[in-house]
């Protein structure tokens, strides 16, 4: 049994044509061409060829030298002519993500310094460990009210007021109750570059100590201070460095 395809194959296969491939209707099965124009010529001619299948969308036109979409011949992203083959293609740069905000530094919180001077009963057990048999004299006083003292302008001496040789120190130990330890030009006290105190023995005859240390500073030489700091001197005296916020 042989069928005619629909452009006039004949086939020995019935359901599609075995020279074109295409689908053989059952009009044309047993069917041959027919020149004459009868029921074979007509069957032929009246077949349906089959739907053609939809027209694959065109591909998208890409830059091939950096991938980008390309709209015309030149790439609107890298510049390249797309008529020109590319030998090394350009991988775009990855994008950089923008810095993280830095948190201002914070501003400094001005600060009004001051020196609490008071008797201390354990700085006058050291000395007199220190000095042995000859502070058999020192009397620890039985009422030496406290003292404070504002830290202003550059620069404050620290001693005791002597109007025969016109020395009358910011911060005076005089008393009453005297402290024999005590030279008449002791310590000074100075302002620093962007703030806070440093200290400065002056060659004092006794020295002057810096918080629980058992030696005492240099001589005409400047110590940073820092809130809370406590400058022993003469028999008993400490000096309290505060800090405080304005």
């Amino acid at each position: 049994m042989t069928a005619t395809c629909p452009v006039g194959h004949e086939s020995t296969t019935t359901d599609y044509c075995d020279v074109c491939g295409r689908q053989i209707g059952a009009a044309q099965i047993g069917a041959s061409p027919d020149t004459t124009g009868g029921a074979a010529g007509s069957a032929t001619s009246t077949a349906q060829l089959p739907p053609a299948p939809p027209a694959a969308a065109p591909a998208a036109n890409v830059c091939a030298n950096c991938g980008a979409r390309r709209d015309g011949r030149f790439c609107e992203v890298c510049g390249h002519d797309g008529a020109v083959e590319v030998v090394n293609p350009v991988k775009p740069a990855a994008s950089t993500p923008p810095p993280e905000p830095t948190a201002a530094p914070a501003a400094a919180v001005p600060q009004s310094w001051s020196a609490t001077v008071e008797a201390d009963r354990a700085w006058y057990e050291e000395v007199r460990k220190r000095n042995g048999p000859d502070a058999g004299g020192l009397e620890f006083p039985p009422f030496c009210p406290e003292r404070r003292f504002e830290l202003t302008g550059g620069r404050l001496t620290i001693g005791r007021r002597s109007r025969s040789r016109g020395i009358f120190p910011e911060i005076d130990l005089t008393g009453p109750p005297l402290d024999p330890g005590v030279s008449t030009l002791h310590a000074l006290l100075q302002a620093r570059d962007g703030g806070g105190w440093e200290i400065v023995d002056l060659n004092s005859t006794n020295g002057t100590t810096i918080g629980d240390t058992s030696s005492t500073i240099a001589p005409n030489t400047p110590i940073p201070l820092s809130d809370g700091d406590r400058i022993r001197l003469g028999a008993w005296t400490t000096i309290t460095i505060r800090a405080t916020p304005t």
